[in-house]
């Protein structure tokens, strides 16, 4: 069998000049030599200024792209499972009305976050340039501050008009302050190929997350106190990202970057507040409409889920969309939609081979990972959002980061509008009937939506940018994980088949056939790496 070639894009996928918008250059993005008007050259590829907190070398090569790859995948991956032992010791630790409580909090947190503290960091991503740098990161900072005020006064006014009380504001206003801090500074740091302290950073929080939320559910049992120890974690565990930009913090601020931030991140105002709130409307209509004790299983199940194939999406586009935007910036059109094109079968492989993990061993999971009172609903609702954690991973991490090779970010505005119609509508309608299941179904149908926005949106106009898709790859290793999970299916049927042999031959299976599609589509260049080595004896 042949293995892919290491990079591929295809001419009827990519047609020069079309939908790229290059009749002017623009800051982080591609400038195609034809334009009539270009900018002034930016400052060379190769090593970062001194002291720039980035990765000094050459210009991205496999060898950064893997090495990044398995830098953030390794790091993302140990923290889904002290994430998945968190979510394990608090839902013993907890009652499912407390686990209940501590989400519906969260779930408010994350919406006041998303709309007043998140896009700066993204703006901060797509109009990164390392000429500008510390005027970027100082007038970062200034925003940040800001909106951090306009949170606090915004959960203020809140429990002055009874919404909430004065000790859940000041929890909400915490978590937020603790999401702004871990956010911003790993975002500023991975935007400068610090991948190593963005690990370390994301290592450190899941295992503080997991010591200090124990620690306040065994001496208070109070969901509050939960809130308050996530949102120490995620303040400590800034630490190591924010050291390695320590010299970028010292910019001033400054009104220019200010208003190019401002001009590209206003929409994400709107976009980032509308996904938080149909990130977290289905638990909040639960919450209310069915009670505490639902959400805790609802919101167990799904978090787990969602964090298994968040952690790799995340790892993929925090690794090989940094480095595509960066070729972007730097006029090398092949070379971004070839990385680009590399993340989608990362997705693919991550999105396939996952979900048939899941499949198979659904059981054994929900039984180690969630207490005894969190089972039953959770094997129920598994199939549902596992669907739609496969969506939101596609949506977020490959098809969503088109907006930052656009000039503007009013895509993600319209996806964002998407997801809360659907899932709000589907929300109120299907919850009161179905409970738990309605909100799975309604969760589900959004990011399915949403993803088609971005799909067929990043396409349409004169600043269009289509995400490339390599079909045939794929299809290939969606076929590759159908075949393991036929055979495991199959060795079920045989006599012992759902005892412990038959468990590890079908794991046994699944890694199998999760290597060989690696191998032979040459996802982040392990067919390379591989050759290399024979070749290195």
């Amino acid at each position: 069998m042949q293995r892919a070639p290491a990079s591929r894009t295809s001419p009827r996928r990519f047609r020069p000049g079309a939908g790229q918008g290059a009749s002017q250059a623009r800051p982080g993005m591609l400038q195609r030599p034809p334009a009539p008007r270009r900018e002034p050259p930016g400052p060379p590829r190769g090593p970062n200024p001194p002291g720039a907190g980035g990765e000094a070398g050459p210009d991205p090569g496999p060898r950064m792209i893997a090495r990044h790859t398995l830098t953030y995948v390794g790091a993302r991956a140990a923290a889904a499972a002290l994430n998945m032992g968190a979510v394990a010791v608090f839902t013993r630790l907890a009652p499912v009305e407390t686990y209940g409580h501590y989400l519906f909090v969260l779930s408010f947190a994350l919406v006041l976050y998303g709309a007043t503290c998140q896009w700066p960091k993204f703006a901060f991503f797509a109009r990164y340039d390392e000429a500008r740098a510390p005027a970027q990161v100082g007038t970062v900072g200034r925003l940040l501050a800001a909106m951090l005020a306009l949170a606090a006064l915004a959960a203020a006014l809140a429990a002055a008009a009874g919404l909430a009380s004065p000790a859940t504001a000041a929890a909400t206003v915490a978590a937020v302050a603790g999401m702004t801090l871990f956010e911003a500074s790993t975002e500023i740091a991975r935007t400068r190929l610090a991948a190593g302290a963005v690990a370390l950073a994301i290592l450190a929080r899941a295992v503080l997350v997991l010591g200090l939320g124990s620690l306040a559910l065994v001496r208070t049992g109070d969901p509050l106190a939960l809130v308050l120890a996530v949102a120490l974690a995620n303040a400590l565990a800034a630490l190591p990202a924010l050291r390695a930009i320590a010299p970028l913090l010292k910019g001033r601020a400054s009104a220019v970057e200010a208003r190019r931030l401002i001009a590209y991140g206003w929409p994400l105002v709107l976009s980032f507040g509308l996904a938080a709130l149909a990130q977290t409307i289905d638990r909040i209509i639960v919450g209310r409409s069915v009670g505490p004790e639902e959400l805790g299983a609802y919101g167990a199940i799904a978090d787990f889920l969602r964090q298994g194939f968040v952690v790799f999406g995340e790892s993929i586009a925090l690794a090989l969309v940094s480095i595509a935007k960066r070729e972007m910036r730097a006029g090398t059109e092949a070379a971004a939609l070839a990385v680009l094109a590399d993340a989608a079968r990362a997705m693919a492989l991550v999105g396939a081979f996952g979900a048939m993990f899941v499949l198979t061993f659904d059981d054994v999971l929900v039984a180690v990972l969630l207490g005894p009172g969190y089972r039953a609903q959770a094997l129920a609702l598994a199939p549902i959002l596992l669907a739609a954690s496969v969506l939101l991973m596609v949506r977020s991490y490959y098809f969503g980061q088109v907006i930052y090779f656009t000039r503007t970010s009013h895509l993600d505005a319209v996806a964002s509008a998407a997801l809360l119609a659907v899932v709000g509508g589907l929300s109120a309608l299907l919850i009161p009937r179905l409970g738990a299941l309605g909100a799975a179904i309604a969760f589900a149908a959004g990011q399915a939506v949403a993803c088609l926005v971005f799909v067929v949106g990043g396409r349409r106009g004169a600043e269009g940018f289509r995400m490339p898709v390599p079909v045939r790859d794929v299809a290939g290793i969606l076929a590759v994980a159908l075949l393991c999970w036929a055979a495991i299916l199959g060795i079920g049927l045989l006599p012992g088949g759902g005892g412990a042999p038959a468990r590890l031959a079908g794991l046994a299976v699944l890694a199998a056939g999760f290597l060989a599609a690696a191998w032979r589509f040459n996802v982040v260049g392990l067919a390379d790496w591989l050759a290399r080595r024979r070749s290195a004896r």
